[in-house]
């Protein structure tokens, strides 16, 4: 008897241990999907109208444009300033690159800027709704959270992200498709709201961005400052100008 109990006990904990470390497993998948997933739930105003009520413009937030010679193509930064550090700069060198139209909406605040995060789909701002009326392909960067350094690309224009993709991996860059619920599927956000219904959208991780400038700070009076930038700053843009212009 005394033989079975002990085969059964051991039995009973080779089981529990089992059930523990799946529970584990599970416990860890879940917290990287929702690290990894960007949810407008999250978000503290609805819509740009909602948070326009709410704001001052040029005090908490600004936006800037530039209208080029290259007018099909527009390159967005709409979490840009201290929203996602970074994108800003690199959309605008990646405009300047290609002469394309540009505009981005920044965060102005010296803390909480992230409260003025609107997801795309939800990103109402009218003179941007203008832009992409007379834009037949748009490209929409963005940050994403992530200690190595990834640049995820999504989007509706397939032939465009392959392209891309394709410039990028030659520089070096790590390329992975965007997970699910950044994969700017949806016709409704502003990567798609433009004469073709398709654009790109590329999410660079904290560390690919902190990447492209000197001591790897993404503060403001860094990336204000060109000095700052580094050579894969310019490597980066420079390869997704190549990778749009082999498709238009």
């Amino acid at each position: 008897m005394r033989g079975k109990d002990n085969q059964h006990s051991r039995l009973y904990y080779i089981i529990l241990t089992i059930v523990i470390i799946a529970i584990c497993v599970v416990v860890v998948i879940l917290f990287n999907t929702l690290k990894t997933n960007r949810s407008h739930s999250t978000d503290r105003y609805a819509d740009f109208t909602e948070l326009k009520k709410d704001t001052i413009k040029n005090k908490d937030w600004r936006i800037k444009t530039k209208h080029r010679k290259n007018k099909d193509i527009l390159v967005t930064a709409i979490h840009g300033g201290g929203i996602e550090p970074g994108t800003t700069e690199i959309a605008r060198r990646i405009s300047n690159v290609g002469k394309y139209n540009f505009y981005t909406f920044e965060g102005l605040r010296k803390s909480n800027n992230d409260q003025l995060h609107v997801t795309s789909t939800h990103f109402n701002e009218p003179i941007l709704d203008k832009l992409l009326k007379n834009t037949k392909e748009t490209l929409s960067i963005h940050g994403f959270s992530g200690d190595d350094p990834i640049v995820y690309i999504g989007g509706k224009d397939k032939n465009m992200s392959h392209s891309i993709a394709k410039e990028l991996r030659k520089k070096d860059f790590t390329v992975k498709e965007s997970p699910n619920k950044i994969d700017a599927k949806s016709s409704d956000n502003i990567a798609n709201k433009n004469e073709s219904n398709s654009g790109v959208q590329l999410e660079l991780t904290t560390a690919l961005r902190k990447q492209f400038f000197k001591h790897y700070k993404l503060d403001r009076h860094t990336r204000s400052n060109s000095d700052k930038y580094t050579k894969d700053f310019y490597k980066f843009a420079n390869a997704v100008q190549k990778g749009i212009e082999k498709v238009n």
